[in-house]
């Protein structure tokens, strides 16, 4: 009964998403998929291979010794994108994992391909560049995330580095005016704002002025990433200069908040189970979470059968690591009712430690 009701309200979202309020669906999704249940299987692939910032929490500023660049080419997206399809069952496609999207010259293309599809199309930006804003309204992708962490330069470039917030609000202007110009009602543009310890009084400002511009709102404490980082982090290998990033940057207490997370340890997976993560060379990866090319990569995504990658993720050494800290949990906390609870938790005890 409810693997019927999940296809009339996937059918419906594709359907009738124009006309109907962004927020009407969030209430529907919670009861159709709840916590722990299976999800529509998504894919995550990486148009380019490079992103322009270089964020500490992220693998792109906090990992030595990996070569990103290259851009996928909108051919080879068109096959993996068929493939996908037909022998995954994919609801929905993201055009980002770790890298900027507005880097690929040829994104609303990329866009298109997936809407003729019918598929869900999301993009993630840091918004510091943005190229055809027209053409990608135009495209109608379905939601558009611009993830920030700061409303001032002091504040944001700490852990946005080398962007440039006054280039993110002129960027967010001009998206906002374009939506309106070409009444596009199908993107849900949306910025999520990362807290940490810094940035917290440069919360309601930013609020304020994405709400001035019709956006919607969302907000969480940053967490650390990729996987290879906090596996470190896990087993006391985390490089000094590293741990001094998250003890003194990060108000979520990452060592506290995997102890929590390891008291589901045994839950399933939906990094795992429910996307497909692909990189902009079209290899497949284990999931979403983990970085490190020489150690996640299954192969070529074309030259594969659902049973050898399935097998390739669920045999793959790095998970079992992953799964005895918990740390799927701990990248799916903002979904998980009673981990979401025992964090905030945890962030006000190190908000009162640091305010004495």
């Amino acid at each position: 009964m409810r693997r019927f009701i999940q296809s009339i309200a996937s059918d419906a979202y594709r359907r009738f998403g124009d006309y109907i309020p962004r927020w009407a669906f969030y209430p529907l999704y919670q009861w159709v998929y709840p916590p722990g249940s299976a999800k529509p299987m998504m894919m995550y692939i990486d148009i380019v291979g490079s992103c322009n910032l270089r964020c500490p929490s992220c693998p792109i500023g906090n990992t030595e010794n990996e070569k990103g660049g290259g851009r996928l080419a909108l051919s080879v997206f068109e096959q993996i994108l068929q493939k996908a399809k037909r022998e995954f069952g994919i609801v929905g496609v993201a055009l980002f994992n770790w890298t900027e999207p507005f880097l690929h010259p040829d994104l609303p293309e990329f866009i298109r391909c997936v809407k003729r599809e019918n598929l869900i199309c999301t993009l993630s930006s840091n918004l510091n560049l943005i190229r055809r804003a027209d053409d990608v309204l135009l495209a109608k992708p379905d939601t558009l995330r611009i993830s920030l962490s700061g409303y001032t330069q002091a504040i944001y470039g700490q852990t946005h580095v080398h962007g440039e917030i006054e280039t993110v609000k002129r960027n967010m202007r001009l998206l906002s005016e374009a939506k309106k110009r070409l009444r596009n009602r199908r993107t849900a543009i949306y910025v999520y704002y990362h807290k940490y310890l810094h940035n917290l009084d440069e919360v309601e400002p930013m609020k304020q002025f994405a709400r001035s511009l019709g956006f919607d709102w969302l907000e969480d404490w940053a967490y650390y990433m990729p996987l290879e980082r906090v596996i470190e982090l896990a087993e006391g290998r985390l490089s000094p200069e590293k741990k001094r990033f998250v003890d003194d940057h990060l108000a979520l207490p990452i060592d506290k908040a995997i102890d929590e997370a390891r008291l589901f340890k045994k839950e399933a997976c939906g990094l795992l189970h429910d996307q497909i993560v692909l990189d902009a060379a079209g290899d497949i990866h284990i999931c979403c979470a983990a970085y490190e090319k020489r150690t996640t990569r299954l192969g070529r995504f074309l030259e594969m059968t659902p049973d050898e990658v399935r097998n390739a993720k669920t045999r793959h050494p790095l998970c079992a690591r992953c799964s005895a800290h918990g740390l799927h949990r701990y990248f799916e906390y903002t979904t998980h009712p009673i981990l979401r609870k025992k964090y905030a938790a945890l962030v006000e005890e190190k908000l009162s430690r640091t305010q004495r």
